[in-house]
This record gives structure tokens, C-alpha cells and sequence, in this order.
């Protein structure tokens, strides 16, 4: 771009480069796998669920306790502070144990240390654990129709839509499916947690809210907020995708640190990052819409329902923005939109950027396509 002068007839401002910008080049910058650990660090690593719905009837973990390289191994009785570590509202347990039921494919029911990565990945995969499956709510649209919510619909409106469809010269509905993207940072989930004097934490997290990571570490650990330190550095990506979904792997980490008196690193593999960390939430935009014949909106009638996952995590107020979003540059003279947040067993759906203004932007922009054809 053409550089600003000012009235001197001399350019403005000062380039500056990005602080770590040399580091990041050369490669030198440090990421969380890249911080030289401690003498003694041992390495997590978690065993999954492997049904999407069902009820955990038993864990056998005598083989995982006896493989090679493994110093502890980790369950739900060993946590004593707080277990759900959901951000807004409850529904996200740090881990599950029996009796507990199981809402999608690869939650996390125990976790290991050993001492290597490849040590602690190999034993976790010894586990013998029982379930009594149930057929799980795998779509939106099978979700939807049951009824099965994280949280209550919303509903926004402005006028009479239905009257204002009806009068309309002329109308149209239709549906949109809207897929939802993986965040795929560059460097996946990460923790390394150091226990400290007085039964404190210092937490190196790969976390775009290093003070809520604080705070649940306490809690998970039952200790006074001031003995634990959340370091960010800085991250190898994020995009949302490290807002809520880094604090589960940061806790548990922190559980074994405390259990083993070691410090702890975890490092997920993109495989497992995957499959048990949230996506950009998928939507379905239903619609009914008048126009006159030179394709201006008179009404719109349109319902927003957004795959969640599991739990209620952060949907609330993404559902909420495609719903505000749901105009984009348009006006609306007579307007209803409801926004559902639709339950499903899969994994929980976070932040993405945008947080939800691009669903609502696309549904619009969508119907006046489809206007624009018509007319």
C-alpha cells in the first residue's frame, strides 16, 4: 500500500517488526514441546472412550500400571477438588469414571505418566474398559428432532414476519447446511506443569486464557488461586481452538504433577487432538422468506440450529452472534429468528473465529442468492 505523508511531505509512522518475528525465521522462538523440561519430567497422556454413548461399566487398568515406563497412573478418584471444569455452565467433566455416562467418542476416562511420550501413548492402549452402549444423537438433525438441547432455544423478532411473508408479491424458503471446520493450530494441545513450594503449580500452558487456566488449576487441585502461575509465552496457533479446550489437558497434567511430586508435560498427537477437541460449530439455516419483485426483503422467518457436541461450553453466545449476525448488511423490516443449540454426541464445539458471525452471515447472504435467481 502507498504510504501516508504527512504535511512535512515526510511518511508517517514507523515500521516495526513483530517482537518475535527473527525467532520465529530462524526457529529459535519457543513453543510449549519445545521448553527444556526439567530434570525428572515425566510425560501424560490419556486413555479415551471409544463409543459415543453409553455408560462406563467397568476400568481395568492393572496392565496399563504395570508397562513399561509408567510412574502413576491417574483416575477420577484422585481428583478431590472440582471435576467439572465446563467454562460457562456445567457438563464438561475432567474425566469419567464408572457408572459415568459417556456423551462421545474420545473423552477422557484415565490418564497416565511414564517416562517418555511413545511410553505413556503405548500404555494407555492396554486398558480394558467396559460399556454398556446406547444409540447416540449423532447429527443435527437427529438431536433436533428429540428435543435434545445443551441449552434453551433463543428467540429474537422485530414485527410480523408470518403476516409479511404472506403479503409479500412473492416467497421462497429453503435450507443451508453449514460445515464446520477443525482449528488445526499449529502446535496442539500443551502443558507443562512444575509443582512449587507449598503445594503450588507454575503451569506453562499453550492457552488463550492463561487466568481461567489459573483459576481451574486451583480448583481442580483444592488450592488458593495465589500458588498457582499460568505462563503463556506463546502459542503455536490457536483461533479460538485454546479458549476453553486447553484447561482439560492443563488439570490433569497438574493432577499427576501433585500425585507424582514431578513436573508433567503433556503434548497431545494431532490424531487424538482431533477427535477430542471442539470444531467450529456446523449449522442448518431453515427458511422462509417474502420479497417484492425487484428482490427486497419484506420478511423472514429463519430458524439457526447449531450442533453443539455434548455440552454447553461456549454455544450459548455463538448461537446468540449468528442470530445478531443472521441481517449481515441487510435491513429487515419484519424479522423472527430462533436459534437452537442443538445437543449431540460428539465432541463439545468451541470458539472459531467469528464465533458464530460467519453461520449467521452466510444464512443471509444465502436467501438473497437465492432471491437474486428468483427474481
Amino acid at each position: 500500500s502507498t504510504p501516508e505523508l504527512g504535511r512535512s511531505g515526510k511518511i508517517m509512522g514507523t515500521k516495526l517488526k513483530h517482537e518475535s518475528a527473527v525467532r520465529h525465521v530462524n526457529g529459535s522462538a519457543l513453543y510449549i514441546d519445545d521448553i527444556p523440561p526439567p530434570d525428572e519430567t515425566l510425560h501424560a497422556y490419556f486413555g479415551f472412550t471409544e463409543v459415543a454413548r453409553g455408560r462406563v461399566l467397568s476400568i481395568d487398568l492393572a496392565r496399563v500400571e504395570t508397562a513399561p515406563g509408567v510412574v502413576s497412573v491417574l483416575t477420577l478418584d484422585d481428583a478431590d477438588g472440582l471435576r467439572d471444569i465446563g467454562a460457562v455452565f456445567p457438563g464438561d467433566p475432567i474425566m469419567l469414571g464408572e457408572g459415568d455416562e459417556v456423551e462421545f467418542c474420545g473423552q477422557v476416562v484415565f490418564a497416565v505418566c511414564a517416562t517418555t511420550r511413545q511410553l505413556a501413548r503405548r500404555a494407555v492402549k492396554l486398558a480394558k474398559i467396559d460399556y454398556e452402549k446406547l444409540a447416540p444423537d449423532a447429527t443435527i438433525e437427529q438431536g433436533w428432532a428429540n428435543n435434545n438441547f445443551v441449552r434453551p432455544s433463543h428467540e429474537q423478532k422485530k414485527g410480523d414476519a408470518k403476516s409479511s411473508i404472506k403479503n409479500a408479491s412473492d416467497h421462497l424458503s429453503g435450507q443451508l447446511k453449514i460445515g464446520g471446520q477443525e482449528h488445526f493450530y499449529l502446535e496442539s494441545q500443551a502443558a507443562l506443569c512444575i509443582p512449587t513450594e507449598e503445594g503450588g503449580m507454575h503451569v506453562y500452558t499453550s492457552s488463550q486464557n492463561p487466568a481461567e487456566n489459573q483459576k481451574l488449576v486451583a480448583e481442580v487441585l483444592d488450592i488458593p488461586m495465589n500458588l498457582v502461575t499460568a505462563e503463556v509465552r506463546r502459542m503455536g496457533g490457536a483461533f479460538g481452538g485454546k479458549e476453553t479446550n486447553s484447561n482439560q489437558w492443563t488439570c490433569i497434567a497438574a493432577l499427576l504433577a501433585r500425585k507424582t511430586k514431578k513436573p508433567v508435560k503433556v503434548c497431545l498427537a494431532r490424531v487424538d487432538d482431533m477427535r477430542s477437541t471442539g470444531k467450529r460449530h456446523h449449522f442448518i439455516s431453515r427458511y422462509s422468506v417474502g420479497f417484492d419483485q425487484e428482490g427486497r426483503l419484506e420478511g423472514l422467518d429463519l430458524e439457526l440450529a447449531a450442533g453443539c457436541g455434548n455440552s454447553p461450553d461456549l454455544s450459548d453466545a455463538i448461537v446468540d452472534r449468528a442470530m445478531f449476525h443472521a441481517d449481515n448488511a441487510y435491513f429487515l423490516p419484519a424479522v423472527k429468528v430462533l436459534g437452537h443449540r442443538v445437543k449431540t454426541n460428539t465432541v463439545s464445539n468451541t470458539a472459531f473465529r467469528g464465533f458464530g458471525g460467519p453461520q449467521g452471515m452466510i444464512s443471509i447472504e444465502n436467501i438473497m442468492d437465492h432471491i437474486a435467481r428468483k427474481v
